[in-house]
């Protein structure tokens, strides 16, 4: 087995399984090649409480051959060029958000060892480019990378090359490459399936619609997420916005993120404060059933159970019964120790 490291840290952040769930703004492409939209999206992430924005970078002729025209145009007019990502880079340093990207080509990925980000993320579509994969880590830093269309057996072979390098500090993120992703096909025990075999910091990058699906993946025990985010809907020849979370939405959607996690911790203790509060009117005491006379022995029949909790607990029961009353004890009344001898 690989020794790859429990937890690691982007930017100061620490990530694994004892930290909290680190949630990724995934701003893509989602620019549309608009350098003021993108500065949008960084707001929109910081403002929702992402800890990282993170956008996709790409010089269109070093990503795709001219044999495939069509994607060359679609993604050609979404780009933005290196000086922008720079000027988007400082912005997020100003705006204490975390930046980095995925490089889809070398020399993007020269671009951002210039920049010199905390971290790097690997697409899904570098299954089997594993020149590529080595290159990036290589470089030393933290290293996320998503499966999609990946089998059991590559993620394994991505592994054993990353492992070449010594570099310890990976984040493997389960995704389905697809827009959107049907939920019947999503798996998300594959989560827990690459932590247990590899031995790796799990997660999962999000292609569905809405968001309760990465909600349900958090509950699984991914400690990375990464959901789409978008400023623009129904987009022609645009697949990003179809998974994306949004204005509307990603606040709400980090909001819950954050209870969900709250809520997956372990107690053993018994009831929490809250609960020791409630016992007093949720709980039931020992009430007598009818009119008690003094000097009466006290029966089971005599007895009821009902709130509120401030009485005898009627766990106590065969501790009253043959007991005499020291008083008339009323019916409904919540008897006491003190009306006993």
């Amino acid at each position: 087995m690989n020794d790859y490291a429990s937890e690691f840290s982007i930017n100061g952040c620490l990530i694994g399984m004892n930290h909290p769930v680190y949630i990724i703004a995934e701003a893509g492409i989602s620019h549309f090649g608009d350098e003021n939209k993108a500065y949008r999206l960084v707001d929109l992430a910081v403002e929702s409480g992402a800890d990282a924005v993170k956008f996709q970078i790409y010089d269109v002729d070093a990503m795709i051959s001219k044999v495939s025209a069509d994607w060359k145009t679609r993604l050609g007019s979404r780009q933005l060029d290196y000086a922008a990502f720079e000027r988007i880079q400082k912005y997020c340093d100003n705006k204490n958000i975390t930046f980095f990207a995925t490089a889809h080509d070398q020399p993007s990925l020269d671009f951002l060892v210039s920049l010199n980000v905390p971290a790097y993320k690997i697409g899904s579509g570098e299954v089997g480019n594993w020149p590529f994969i080595e290159a990036v880590a290589n470089l030393g830093k933290p290293l996320i990378f998503s499966t999609g269309m990946y089998k059991i057996e590559q993620i394994s072979e991505a592994l054993e090359i990353i492992s070449g390098t010594n570099n310890k500090d990976i984040g493997v993120l389960h995704c389905v490459t697809e827009y959107p992703a049907p939920v019947k096909d999503i798996s998300l025990k594959n989560i827990n399936l690459i932590a247990k075999n590899f031995d790796v910091i799990s997660g999962y990058s999000d292609h569905t619609e809405g968001y309760h699906i990465p909600l349900a993946a958090i509950a699984m025990g991914a400690k990375i997420i990464e959901k789409h985010i978008s400023l623009d809907f129904n987009v022609p020849n645009a697949q990003d916005w179809k998974v994306s979370c949004g204005p509307h939405d990603l606040a709400l959607f980090i909001k819950q993120a954050r209870d969900i996690e709250a809520a997956l911790s372990l107690r053993e203790d018994g009831p929490t404060k809250g609960e020791r509060d409630s016992l007093i009117w949720a709980s039931k005491s020992l009430i007598a059933k009818k009119n008690i006379e003094t000097g009466s022995v006290i029966s089971i029949e005599d007895l009821v159970s009902k709130r509120p909790g401030t009485g005898i607990s009627p766990s106590m029961i065969m501790d009253l019964v043959g007991r005499t009353a020291k008083k008339n004890i009323q019916i409904d009344e919540v008897i006491k120790w003190e009306f006993l001898s």
